[in-house]
């Protein structure tokens, strides 16, 4: 251990027993509903524990640790200095209960040499850790029921010999921040989980994706999230367009797409994409898909250069007739009425219609005095129609919905059923 370290017992003895007021407020406790804290102190009954960043280099005191500890569930022990696999052995082995383990960014040395019990996490965070493949892979080994992995904030190595898959339970895996610029080096990472559906590559200098042969051998990937990565050509889509297992797909703040609407971002992508059921976290209709087609083609109409879809969707749907004098801008605001019967609020507002659903609901939080996520929307058009505004619509501009003048946004309060307890304290 680093000279100035701590231990883990001592850390944890000082956050969660030292103070009764801590324990309160940072840990959870299971079978002692109606106790006091300091009765369920004494228990030590601790399921959440979370010493992150404070500068722990050891377990410390092992029989104290497996006696204070022996019903956490979930570890957050992230950004310390532990180092020893020895240690971390410790942990799996005295903590049977553990499900959530964090040791992300802690110096853990790149050889694991000293044996693992196996243990049933099923979610391991491994950010800033660099480990090599043929480390993830042992420590993996141990893990047989883990399904999410979190290697964001590492750098892989183009060149590691570790061939054989790292692991076959792994389902979700996180990529984030690693530095990717090439889709082959996301791919090199990737492919070492065969069964893997979704991935994560946000925040990462990546230009371009390519469809290519080892995607072809991931059936089960079904979501892709490349949030604030560098993607600026259409190319990259149109090999999304290709990989046909991807049916959810998250891609916002992309330089591609900056200089468009949300109108335009909307429907060029549905119309490229045409096996996507879910865009951005919102459900694609068969309504939403038949007039996002519709805009693609309209759209390449007088284009040059159009892209390969246009012609399938030309065969679908037909040549469109322009839309002559139509301005298809969408309306940028609208005057509304906002009622709330509960907290007697009826008045008239001009709001902008370029946010997005749950961005409007932030913005009326104040206007009604009621929690955004207490929330409960509904649109009442002027001709009678009405819409009712689910978690599935929430990441949809409010344009979408062509909101018109005098329509009126009502809102309840959602009520939270809260369990009673069967005993109280005394």
């Amino acid at each position: 251990m680093e000279e100035g370290c701590s231990t883990l017992v001592r850390s944890l003895e000082q956050k969660y027993l030292d103070d009764d007021d801590d324990i309160v407020q940072d840990i959870l406790f299971t079978g002692f509903t109606g106790c006091s804290p300091c009765k369920m102190a004494s228990q030590r009954a601790l399921e959440l524990l979370v010493l992150n960043n404070m500068n722990i280099g050891t377990i410390g005191d092992t029989d104290k640790f497996a006696t204070l500890a022996s019903h956490v569930s979930e570890a957050d022990l992230g950004w310390n200095q532990i180092s020893q696999w020895s240690d971390v052995a410790c942990i799996l082995k005295n903590l049977p209960h553990l499900r959530v383990l964090n040791i992300g960014h802690n110096p853990l040395n790149p050889v694991i040499d000293h044996e693992l019990p196996v243990s049933t996490l099923h979610t391991i965070i491994l950010n800033g850790t660099h480990l090599p493949f043929k480390t993830l892979q042992s420590f993996l080994s141990v893990l047989p029921k883990v399904n999410e992995l979190h290697m964001s904030d590492n750098q892989f190595k183009e060149d590691d010999d570790c061939e054989e898959p790292i692991s076959t339970t792994v389902r979700t895996i996180h990529l984030n921040r690693c530095g990717f610029q090439e889709w082959s080096s996301v791919m090199n990472v990737v492919k070492r989980f065969p069964n893997v559906c979704s991935v994560f590559v946000c925040e990462n200098p990546l230009k371009d994706v390519t469809h290519c042969k080892q995607f072809d051998q991931l059936p089960f990937w079904n979501f892709l999230n490349l949030a604030k990565t560098s993607i600026d050509s259409w190319i990259s889509l149109d090999n999304l367009s290709k990989m046909t297992s991807i049916t959810d797909l998250r891609i916002p703040n992309i330089p591609l797409l900056d200089p468009l609407t949300n109108e335009e971002r909307l429907h060029l992508i549905i119309g490229r994409i045409h096996h996507l059921r879910v865009l951005n976290g919102s459900k694609i209709t068969n309504e939403q898909r038949e007039q996002s087609e519709r805009f693609f083609i309209r759209y390449y109409q007088e284009q040059k250069e159009k892209p390969v879809q246009y012609k399938t969707l030309i065969e679908k749907h037909g040549n469109l007739e322009k839309l002559v004098n139509i301005d298809l801008t969408p309306k940028k605001d609208a005057v509304v009425k906002l009622v709330c019967e509960e907290k007697d609020v009826n008045q008239e507002i001009t709001i902008s219609l370029e946010p997005t659903i749950l961005e409007f609901m932030k913005f009326v939080e104040p206007k009604v005095g009621v929690k955004y996520t207490r929330m409960k929307l509904f649109l009442f058009r002027g001709d009678g129609r009405s819409e009712d505004f689910t978690s599935s619509s929430y990441n949809m501009p409010l344009h979408y919905f062509k909101i018109e003048d005098d329509d009126v946004f009502m809102i309840q309060v959602h009520v939270v059923k809260e369990k009673v307890s069967e005993s109280s304290c005394n």
